[in-house]
């Protein structure tokens, strides 16, 4: 048994001082081989001659005065410059102009917190296109920014939009305290 021992044991040893050592030609080489190297690659490198300039797009602009009015209106795919009052009062109808009343105690939705504007600010456009829900806010707690959705007064309210909101695909929402506001 002991005879064993000893071999299996002077086996590993020589395994394990042969598989440390290292061949020194690859450890000590000089850096001047490695430039050599270097500049063959270099010298091996194609330039490109093609020409793009026949290739490159004109574009033909009229300079007279008269036209830029309308070169314009084409741009801006004749949107009206100003709107009439018939065509105000329409879109006020449809989108009415809400002010604020009081701010209480309430809850409020939170999807998402981050420390990044732009994603706070695309979730909370995602959130508008996805439910139409106008009270949607981003509130700036430093260092982080909270997409916060509603304005309710009762907690199970605030529940069944954030289920609402975690079916349609906004994961981790959780239902906060803050003070809402109370709309005319």
């Amino acid at each position: 048994m002991l005879k064993s021992y000893i071999l299996t044991l002077s086996v590993f040893l020589s395994i394990l001082i042969y598989s440390c050592s290292a061949s020194t030609d690859t450890r000590y080489s000089k850096d001047s081989d490695k430039k050599t190297e270097k500049s063959e690659e270099k010298t091996n490198i194609v330039e490109d001659d093609f020409d793009l300039s026949p290739y490159r797009t004109q574009f033909a602009i009229s300079p007279d005065k008269k036209n830029s009015k309308d070169m314009a209106k084409d741009l801006w795919y004749e949107y009206p410059e100003e709107l009439s009052e018939s065509d105000l009062n329409t879109k006020l109808e449809i989108e009415p102009q809400r002010t604020i009343v009081d701010s209480i105690p309430g809850y409020r939705v939170q999807v998402i917190s981050t420390d990044d504007l732009e994603e706070a600010k695309a979730v909370r456009s995602e959130i508008f296109f996805k439910t139409n829900e106008k009270a949607i806010y981003v509130i700036f707690e430093p260092p982080f920014y909270s997409v916060r959705v509603g304005d309710y007064k009762n907690i199970n309210d605030a529940k069944s939009v954030g289920f609402k909101l975690n079916q349609l695909g906004f994961q981790g929402t959780k239902v906060v305290s803050d003070i809402i506001n109370i709309f005319k």
